[in-house]
C-alpha cells in the first residue's frame, strides 16, 4: 500500500511538516519551562520569541529575491509579507504570545505552521499577496484584557477602556505599551493592515478532546464561545461578635453573603468574587 503524496506548493517543494515540528520544540526550548511555555506578552520572554521569529523570516524571500517584509502595526501586531502580482492578501497567522506556563502548541502552532507556508511560497511568482501576522497580546495575561492586537486591527478595541488596566507590579498598561513602541491612542490605526485582506486562515490546537475521541486529524471551526469578565463586590459591616446582634442589624457578613449567592445556571468557568 502507498502512502499519499505530500502536498506541494507553487515551488512544486513539498511540505516539511518535521520542520514545524523542530521551529516548536526550538522556540519552546528558548522560552519554555519545566511548567510550561513563558512567553506573555510585553515581557522579555516575549521579545526574545518575536527576534526568534524575525530570524526565521529572515530566510524568507520574494519573487525578486528580496527578503519578507516585516512591520510592526500601532498596536504591536507583527506582519511579514510575500508580495504578489495582485495587493489581494491571503494572510495566515496565529499568536506566539502564551499564559504563564502555557501549552507549547497555543498559538504557536498557528505561528509555525503560517511560517512554513511562507516558506514553501518563498522565491515564488504569487498571483496574490501572502501575508503573515503574529496578533500582539492575543492572551491578556498580563493586564487581564485579550485580544488587544487584533480588537485593534478590528476596530473594536477601546483606549479609554484600558488606559487604568495595572499589572500585579501595579505597572499601567498605557506605560507598558510604550517601552514597546506601541501608543495606546493609535491603536486602532492597525486596522488599515485590512485594508486589502481576501482571506485569513489560522491553524490551532483544538485544545479538546472532540477529533481526537472521532479519530479526525483536523476541523473547521464552526463557533465560539465569547468571554466575559465580572467582578462582585460585597459589602459588610463590622461589629463585636455575640454583643451586636444581628436582628437589629449592626453585624452584616460579607462572607455569608456572597456564600449565599449562587451565580445564574448559564455561568461557566471561574467565578471572582471581593468582599470586605
Amino acid at each position: 500500500m502507498t502512502s499519499a503524496p505530500e502536498p506541494l506548493g507553487l515551488s512544486g517543494q513539498p511540505a516539511q511538516p518535521d520542520r514545524v515540528i523542530a521551529d516548536l520544540r526550538e522556540l519552546a526550548a528558548l522560552t519554555g519551562g519545566p511548567e510550561g511555555a513563558r512567553r506573555v506578552c510585553w515581557t522579555p520572554e516575549w521579545v526574545a520569541a518575536r527576534d526568534w521569529l524575525r530570524g526565521k523570516l529572515a530566510q524568507v524571500y520574494s519573487s525578486d529575491g528580496a527578503p519578507a517584509q516585516v512591520e510592526v502595526d500601532p498596536a504591536g501586531n507583527l506582519w511579514a509579507t510575500l508580495r504578489g502580482r495582485s495587493a489581494d492578501a491571503v494572510v495566515v497567522g496565529s499568536h506566539i504570545d502564551s499564559v504563564p506556563n502555557g501549552g507549547w502548541l497555543d498559538g504557536a502552532l498557528g505561528i509555525t505552521g503560517a511560517l512554513e507556508v511562507l516558506r514553501q511560497y518563498s522565491g515564488v511568482d504569487l498571483p496574490v499577496t501572502l501575508r503573515l501576522v503574529d496578533w500582539a497580546d492575543e492572551e491578556g495575561a498580563r493586564f487581564g484584557r485579550s485580544l488587544f492586537g487584533s480588537s485593534a486591527a478590528a476596530g473594536t478595541l477601546d483606549p479609554d477602556a484600558l488606559r487604568a488596566l495595572r499589572d500585579r507590579d501595579g505597572l499601567l498598561l498605557p506605560d507598558v505599551l510604550a517601552e514597546h513602541g506601541v501608543r495606546i491612542d493609535r491603536a486602532r490605526d492597525a486596522g488599515s493592515q485590512l485594508a486589502r485582506v481576501a482571506a485569513y486562515l489560522e491553524l490551532h490546537i483544538e485544545q479538546g478532546p472532540v477529533l481526537e475521541e472521532q479519530g479526525l486529524a483536523i476541523g473547521p471551526v464552526l463557533g465560539t464561545f465569547g468571554v466575559e469578565r465580572h467582578a462582585i463586590r460585597f459589602s459588610g459591616r463590622t461589629s463585636h461578635a455575640g454583643s451586636a446582634p444581628r436582628r437589629l442589624s449592626v453585624r452584616r457578613s460579607a462572607g455569608s453573603g456572597g456564600a449565599r449567592e449562587r451565580p445564574p445556571p448559564r455561568w461557566r468557568g471561574h467565578h471572582g468574587l471581593l468582599h470586605d
